[in-house]
């Protein structure tokens, strides 16, 4: 099933892990000034898979795109 703007559901569960994902990398942001709380491989892990996240659903868009 297709919600507004021609999102899958899964389209539409990928931007909201990106979502949860940037809210989750604020709050460790916000939490800087305490040494040794995160390391800067686990926050380019966090990045990464948001990438992958906002990639997915853009192609995503783009095929649908195509197809109208």
């Amino acid at each position: 099933m297709r919600k507004p703007y021609g999102l899958t559901d899964a389209d539409l569960f990928e931007l909201e892990r990106v979502r949860d994902s940037l809210a989750l990398v604020h709050a460790l942001a916000q939490q800087a000034d305490h040494p040794g709380l995160y390391q800067p491989q686990m926050l380019a892990g966090f990045l990464d898979r948001i990438c992958d996240d906002l990639n997915s659903v853009i192609r995503s868009a783009n095929s649908t795109q195509s197809r109208i």
